[in-house]
C-alpha cells in the first residue's frame, strides 16, 4: 500500500525564479539535470516544460554579461582586421613602390640620355658656331688686310698690276722669310730706289700686328 504524498499540495517545482547569482546558477543545473533523468524515464509535458524555462533562466543568466566579452572580442577582432589591412596595405605599397622603382629607373636612364645627347649636340653646335665666327672674323680680318695693303701700294705712288710678281706674292701672303728676302733684293742700295723697300716695310708693319 502506498503512502499518499504528503507535499503533494506543493505541486510541481515553478521554475520562474530569475537567478541573480553563481549560486543559483549551480543549483539551477543541478535540477535541470534532474528533471531531464527524469524526463527520460517517465515523460510528461509538464516536465518538459520545465526543463524549457530552466534552460532559458540559465541561458539568460549566462549570457547577461556576454555584451561586454562581445565587445572585447569584437574590439581584438578590430584589431586583427586592422592589424591584418595595414600588412596588405603595406604589401601592396611595396609591390608598387618596386614596380615603380624598375619603371622610374627605366625611366631616369633613358631621360639621361637624352640629356646627355642633348648636350653633346649643343656643346658640337656652339663649336661649329664658333668655328664659323672665327673664319668669318679671319676671312673679314684678311679682307680688311688686303684692302689695306691695297691703299698702301697707291699710297706709296704703285699700281697694283704693275708691281713685281715677289712683290704681289708678299702682299697676297706675307711671310716674314719672304720679307727678309724681298728687302735685301730691293734695298736702295742694291736698285737704286726705295720706292719698294718703303712697301715692304709697310707691309711688315701692317699685317704682323
Amino acid at each position: 500500500m502506498s503512502l499518499p504524498n504528503s507535499y503533494g499540495y506543493l505541486g510541481e517545482e515553478t521554475t520562474d525564479n530569475e537567478i541573480k547569482n553563481d549560486k543559483q546558477l549551480r543549483n539551477n543545473k543541478k535540477k535541470l539535470q534532474k528533471k531531464e533523468t527524469k524526463l527520460k524515464l517517465n515523460f510528461t509535458e509538464v516536465l518538459q516544460k520545465e526543463i524549457h524555462k530552466l534552460k532559458i533562466l540559465i541561458n539568460e543568466y549566462e549570457t547577461k554579461n556576454d555584451p561586454v566579452k562581445i565587445k572585447k572580442e569584437s574590439k581584438k577582432t578590430n584589431k586583427q582586421k586592422e592589424s591584418k589591412e595595414s600588412k596588405e596595405s603595406e604589401d601592396f605599397l611595396e609591390k608598387e613602390y618596386l614596380k615603380n622603382k624598375d619603371r622610374n629607373e627605366k625611366r631616369y636612364e633613358e631621360q639621361k640620355r637624352k640629356e646627355t645627347f642633348e648636350k653633346e649636340k649643343r656643346k658640337q653646335e656652339q663649336e661649329e658656331k664658333r668655328e664659323r665666327n672665327s673664319w668669318r672674323y679671319r676671312s673679314n680680318e684678311r679682307t680688311e688686310k688686303i684692302s689695306d695693303t691695297d691703299q698702301m701700294i697707291y699710297d706709296h705712288g704703285l699700281n697694283k698690276k704693275d708691281l713685281p710678281q715677289d712683290i704681289l706674292e708678299i702682299v697676297s701672303d706675307y711671310s716674314h722669310k719672304l720679307w727678309k728676302k724681298l728687302s735685301l733684293k730691293y734695298h736702295p742700295d742694291k736698285c737704286g730706289e726705295d720706292t719698294y723697300s718703303k712697301l715692304l716695310n709697310c707691309l711688315k708693319d701692317k699685317l704682323t700686328k
